[in-house]
């Protein structure tokens, strides 16, 4: 049975877990024999248990969101990909989370996993593959998928990083238009959000219950806890060209996700342009590169 991978540079630490979907089970800083956590931190019960949705971030692959009733047609196929969840009929974020990754590189500071997928409900053939790159004062999270069929792939990714939050965490980021969802969080109307401009200057996450795509921001968010004189810069490559934020009311936690596209986008392409709803065609052989990053920063008040 696997276990989970730990890395260090200086008082940095992160811990992943190939055999639970790739994902990662902490990043943190460990000073004077205090934890800082960067990422929400995770119960030892949900490792031994394979939890993925209780890590502290997992990749997203072959697509972000939700797809409407799991099924879109493609290159005039119809695809269907039936829900994982009993009390939803709408696919979501793709299934490497729920697939154990193959450890292809281990250092201090470096490691590398693999996942290979063959044709089945998915009907298209890919290798994704993971960088983590571990510096005292950043993590580097590379996510490659290589189209290794003979036809063309529809494709979306993102990761899901869960942020603790307390009455004090803002976040900062400058964002464009939304999608607002229905009752199942499904895409119905793309436009202007109230908090997009006071999200520019910055918002206390906690005054708000949220769970919307935000299109055109900038690549960059910034993450504080200024309570702990601390904070986190994300940025991310394209095509990770939207940042969705979720925010339950009373969780100890909050999600800024970079995605490369929207819910549902594989339906929401045939009305909607790419740059609306995100969402790639991979050539038989292409690799499509992407990178997101972490940079904490401790600081003092003057």
């Amino acid at each position: 049975m696997q276990q989970c991978l730990e890395l260090k540079a200086g008082a940095a630490r992160l811990v992943v877990a190939p055999h639970i979907g790739g994902a990662i089970v902490a990043y943190k800083h460990v000073l004077a024999n205090r934890e800082y956590h960067w990422l929400r931190p995770v119960d030892s019960v949900h490792v031994q248990n394979g939890n993925v949705s209780e890590m502290a971030s997992f990749p997203l692959v072959p697509w972000a969101g939700r797809i409407r009733d799991g099924r879109f047609e493609y290159e005039g196929r119809h695809i269907g990909y039936p829900s994982l969840k009993k009390d939803s009929p709408h696919s979501i974020h793709g299934f490497v989370r729920d697939r154990q990754w193959e450890v292809r590189e281990h250092t201090d500071t470096r490691v590398v996993l693999e996942y290979v997928h063959e044709p089945d409900h998915w009907p298209f053939s890919f290798r994704a593959e993971q960088v983590f790159e571990l510096a005292e004062n950043n993590l580097t999270v590379h996510l490659n998928i290589h189209n290794t069929g003979q036809q063309s792939m529809p494709l979306g990714m993102g990761h899901h990083p869960y942020f603790p939050k307390n009455e004090h965490t803002r976040l900062k980021a400058r964002v464009g238009k939304a999608w607002y969802g229905d009752q199942d969080v499904m895409p119905v109307k793309l436009a202007e959000h109230p908090l997009a401009r006071e999200m520019a200057q910055g918002i206390e996450v906690a005054r708000h219950v949220l769970d919307i795509p935000f299109m055109d921001w900038d690549h960059e968010a910034q993450i504080s806890w200024p309570d702990e004189q601390r904070k986190l810069m994300m940025t991310a490559d394209a095509p990770f060209d939207f940042l969705i934020v979720y925010s339950p009311e009373g969780a100890p936690w909050f999600c800024a996700e970079p995605f490369s596209n929207v819910t549902d986008c594989f339906n929401l392409r045939q009305t909607h342009s790419a740059r609306e709803v995100g969402g790639q065609d991979v050539l038989p052989g292409q690799i499509v590169n992407t990178r997101f990053s972490l940079t904490p920063v401790f600081y003092k008040d003057d």
